[in-house]
């Protein structure tokens, strides 16, 4: 837990400043267990640096790793920090030192006015950026050798001497073990820098029990033995290349692209460009599966860093535009207790409203019993609340000064009957968790209203809103979604406020859900984590009855599901056993065939290896997504097609990928290897 009534940073010494920064970097970078938010982090930074800005502090980078002497991995080149920035202004201020140092003028409003600087930035071949995400991760290097075998992962530790993490990172999804540029390897050793991260997808079934992704992710990739996740679960975004020249950062990014790696998602743009872009990404940022605290901007041009050269603690050529502070203060006024559609009941923090990425917030879920217990609440009390990702409200901690602690209801808020405490044992982290639950869900009117409201907007069923159902289950026509196949016009006359046309319209919209789509079908029971994507693959891999017999261990081998995805699919499967029984008495399944307007490649799990000729990678696969397909990263035993560049198809040794495929057949995989242009021409033809 965070420590209370913070001082603020005006209040210390600058000594004491000085000690903060040093405490606070070691939790950070080190520990993976920070004290105080990322804003608050900041406030001491920037107040040192008003004081004494050539402070020694100000210099470090992150902090020293403690790891045993043969874990130290020394950089060949220092992994450096950034320079930071907080508004339009002081974006201005450092893009004005760029142009005085590039146009030899004297960095002052007389000699370079503002307009001067604008021309530059529009018109210059110089002026160009690339901006990129700032992920909110780990920062690692991977070193590959002459033979482009990957030999060495550390973490970036204080810049100088990182923390040896290869074992770790050759299972992180996205790090190729072995990487082929062409048909030869010609380039020497290179080193590949990047960020380690946990997609929010893959957290948010564990995050009340992790402080953020961040956090877990560090631990992930250090645990010597028995990680809270399986390293697969983490991806890496690549952003630059030691040993190799290029002439652009852009240029690196599609190197590291051609290698197998996923390079940061970034755009080249002028200066003058840089807010709006800015906002861009302070918009999509909800929509994105990775946290970002702001963006990283970058002269494309690498000669022009070089000549900009470095400081102790940063190059001169990049600066990171931070979002605006994640994270405010307020307080307590109560907890709601939630009804889930399973029955289980979940603690949410009412809070005076506060402002956070630019909206009022007053509630934050509490996730658990456990968690609930963790933070020791008091209504009243000062809590303070982070916007994970920029769109989940998150109860980090209280400050105290409540009085009541928040105890867990002895029944059920929705139907008055006692609840239970169940535990839960998360074999992805090794903790128990402690659930509220009602103790019986079955006729619990506030999980049964929940789960029918879901199964109906699933499967749009029209006219069947929130009147409907409360007047459906207030008659005791249904008590679950298998009970809406069983209504009658003639039943449905009997209800208040229902008449003829109505009733005939909601036993129509039934009748036509008779028939229904595996992966809708899959989607409408409810189960966490069995959104549109998961189901989709798990309807094109299996049917239903094959389904409900799979293993943990074999949906997590699907593309993009994962550990944590397969254990809570399989669980929700196994809970919702009786309800699927009385549906499949009433409902077709049918699993989605490729039609006119739907895409030729409906179904197909396509993977792109080596060099593409005809378009990038990443255009490749959004091409395949536009015909209906799915574009994996990775080759699993879902993949239904391998399209292998022309240099990979000659040379003499395959990708890692190409090897996969190729086990998979000789196992009686129907996996396909073709070539690009193969793969391509048929799509093509009338």
């Amino acid at each position: 837990m965070m420590p209370s009534n913070l001082p603020q940073p005006q209040e210390l010494t600058t000594a004491q400043l000085a000690d903060a920064v040093v405490r606070h970097n070691q939790l950070y970078f080190v520990q993976a267990k920070p004290e105080i938010a990322d804003a608050d982090f900041d406030a001491l930074v920037a107040e040192l640096r008003r004081r004494a800005p050539d402070h020694a502090v100000l210099q470090q980078v992150g902090a020293a790793p403690v790891v045993a002497e043969t874990d130290k991995v020394t950089h060949k080149r220092p992994m450096l920090s950034l320079e930071k920035c907080n508004t339009p202004d002081e974006f201005a201020a450092w893009l004005r030192g760029i142009c005085a140092t590039l146009t030899g003028k004297p960095n002052n409003q007389k000699a370079l006015p503002t307009a001067d600087v604008d021309t530059w930035a529009s018109t210059s071949p110089q002026a160009w950026l690339v901006l990129t995400p700032k992920i909110d991760g780990l920062a690692c290097s991977i070193h590959y050798d002459a033979d482009g075998k990957l030999r060495l992962a550390a973490t970036r530790g204080d810049g100088e001497v990182g923390e040896n993490v290869t074992h770790a990172l050759r299972r992180v999804g996205g790090v190729p073990n072995e990487v082929r540029e062409g048909l030869f390897w010609t380039r020497g050793e290179i080193e590949v820098r990047g960020e380690v991260y946990l997609p929010l997808s893959a957290f948010l079934p564990v995050a009340d029990q992790f402080a953020n992704p961040r956090n877990l992710a560090a631990g992930v990739l250090k645990a010597k033995e028995n990680p809270a996740l399986d390293p697969s679960e983490l991806r890496f975004f690549a952003y630059d290349v030691q040993g190799a020249e290029f002439k652009s950062e852009t240029e690196k990014l599609a190197f590291v692209a051609r290698l197998g790696f996923t390079p940061a998602p970034h755009a080249r743009i002028r200066p003058t460009q840089a807010h709006d872009t800015f906002q861009e990404w302070v918009e999509r940022r909800p929509d994105e599966d990775f946290e970002a605290d702001g963006v990283v901007l970058k002269l494309d041009e690498t000669a022009l860093g070089q000549r900009l050269g470095l400081t102790a603690h940063h190059p001169r050529n990049a600066i990171a535009w931070k979002f605006s502070a994640e994270s405010g203060l307020t307080t307590l006024e109560d907890v709601e207790w939630s009804v889930a559609r399973t029955g289980t009941i979940t603690p949410v923090a009412i809070v005076v409203p506060v402002q956070l990425s630019g909206a009022a917030v007053t509630r934050a879920t509490l996730h658990n019993v456990s968690n609930l217990r963790r933070l020791a609440l008091r209504i009243g009390d000062t809590v303070e609340l982070v916007r994970r990702g920029g769109v989940i409200p998150h109860l980090e901690n209280s400050r105290g000064g409540g009085q009541a602690l928040v105890e867990p209801p002895t029944v059920c808020p929705s139907c008055g009957s006692p609840t239970r405490l169940d535990e839960t044992f998360n074999k992805a982290t090794g903790k128990t968790t402690e659930l509220l639950v009602c103790t019986t869900p079955d006729t619990c009117i506030v999980a049964r209203r929940r789960q029918l409201l879901h199964f109906c907007a699933t499967l749009e069923l029209d006219g069947f809103g929130d009147k409907v159902i409360d007047t459906l289950l207030a008659a005791g026509l249904v008590t679950d979604a298998a009970d809406l196949y069983t209504l009658q016009a003639g039943d449905l006359l009997e209800l208040p406020r229902m008449g003829k046309i109505l009733a005939q319209k909601l036993v129509g919209e039934v009748e036509r859900a008779r028939t229904v789509e595996t992966a809708l079908f899959l989607r409408a029971l409810g189960i966490e984590t069995l959104g549109k994507h998961a189901a989709t693959i798990l309807a094109n891999r299996w049917e239903m009855s094959e389904l409900r017999q799979k293993q943990v261990a074999e949906i997590a081998e699907l593309h993009s599901l994962g550990d944590v995805s397969a254990q809570q699919i399989v669980a929700g499967l196994e809970a919702s056993a009786t309800l699927i029984d009385r549906l499949l008495h009433h409902v077709t399944l049918e699993r989605k065939q490729a039609q006119a307007g739907d895409g030729p490649l409906v179904g197909q799990v396509v993977v792109f290896t080596g060099t593409l000729t005809r378009m990038k990678r990443s255009d490749a696969q959004a091409r395949v997504v536009k015909l209906g397909g799915l574009a994996g990263d990775s080759v699993t035993a879902e993949t239904t097609t391998l399209v292998v560049g022309a240099d990979e198809l000659e040379t003499a040794t395959p990708s890692s990928k190409l090897k996969k495929a190729r086990k998979l057949q000789e196992a009686g995989g129907t996996i396909q290897v073709v070539g690009e242009e193969a793969f391509w021409i048929p799509l093509e033809t009338p």
